[in-house]
């Protein structure tokens, strides 16, 4: 009589169910992770778009901050506006002031409001894009001090060219015997850095459980995304006539010393009577000819 052995069917089955169950739970964590680094991946863009945002505003904000003190820094333009157009510190936003704007406007949900406000809010936004949380819906930013923003101001151009934008460009002599060397005072650290660093998930459980420790490599213990945005600007514009004329009166050497002696043309007066009203060196603001008028 021949025999069967019944086991084996069972035995191929188990096999299965196993190679299923095992699969199953090896591809849900291999899908949450991807997930999981999809929404990482939409914070380093907004941490992108944050930096950028902060070196637009610091090209058009004064920072007053007096801890930084770019005020009392001629090379600044924060310090060349105090000369020449104090007008623009009163435009100013300190480093918090951007940080809260980027909390309120970049980290949150698209189509958020705006308002003039966000400059003075303290806390995260109502309503955080809705990819950040994690699969547990605890979300990954939880406070608003884990957003921080920095700003800077550099050399520009760099510090072994800066010479070439202060110094005198023309030399011509005085009546006296003297020399007078034309120049222009402009700030020349107008290079603007803004930098955004977001820490997330700092104490997410799930992620840990999602990223345990595994020998040498440490659990997860949350990320932190930083970018430095960096823009090359001029922005020094004199406030009014007066400060006009006390930066481009600087470039005219007639308008600050005498190039000829009125002895040496006062005696032609009987030739030219006009000639006794010459003004060396006028500098006339918002004075235009007619001629320049005439269509």
């Amino acid at each position: 009589m021949k025999r069967f052995d019944t086991r084996k069917p069972s035995q191929a089955g188990q096999a299965m169910v196993e190679f299923l169950v095992s699969m199953t739970l090896v591809m849900s964590a291999l899908l949450l992770g991807i997930v999981m680094l999809g929404k990482f991946n939409d914070i380093r863009n907004r941490t992108l778009m944050g930096s950028r945002y902060v070196a637009w505003e610091r090209t058009v904000w004064s920072n007053t901050d007096p801890k930084k003190n770019l005020v009392s820094d001629p090379t600044t333009a924060e310090g060349w506006s105090s000369t020449y157009g104090s007008g623009a510190l009163t435009a100013s936003k300190v480093d918090s002031e951007l940080d809260s704007e980027v909390t309120q406007r970049v980290l949150a949900r698209d189509n958020s409001p705006i308002s003039s406000t966000d400059r003075k809010q303290t806390r995260l936004a109502a309503t955080q894009p809705a990819m950040w949380n994690d699969y547990g819906g605890k979300p990954l930013l939880a406070t608003a001090g884990d957003v921080v923003v920095s700003t800077s101001a550099g050399a520009d151009p760099a510090s072994s060219q800066t010479r070439y934008a202060v110094n005198p460009f023309g030399t011509m002599a005085t009546g006296t015997g003297g020399q007078y060397q034309s120049q222009l005072s402009l700030p020349t650290r107008t290079l603007q850095s803004g930098t955004l660093s977001i820490s997330i998930a700092q104490d997410s459980d799930v992620l840990k459980r999602l990223w345990p420790k595994d020998n040498l490599l440490p659990a997860f213990s949350g990320l932190t995304f930083s970018d430095t945005n960096v823009l090359m600007a001029n922005t020094w514009v004199p406030d009014g006539t007066d400060s006009n004329k006390a930066v481009f009166s600087q470039a005219v050497p007639a308008a600050n010393v005498v190039l000829v002696q009125p002895s040496g043309y006062l005696g032609l007066r009987k030739y030219a009577p006009e000639i006794s009203s010459l003004e060396f060196g006028r500098v006339r603001q918002d004075v235009v000819p007619p001629n320049r008028l005439s269509p």
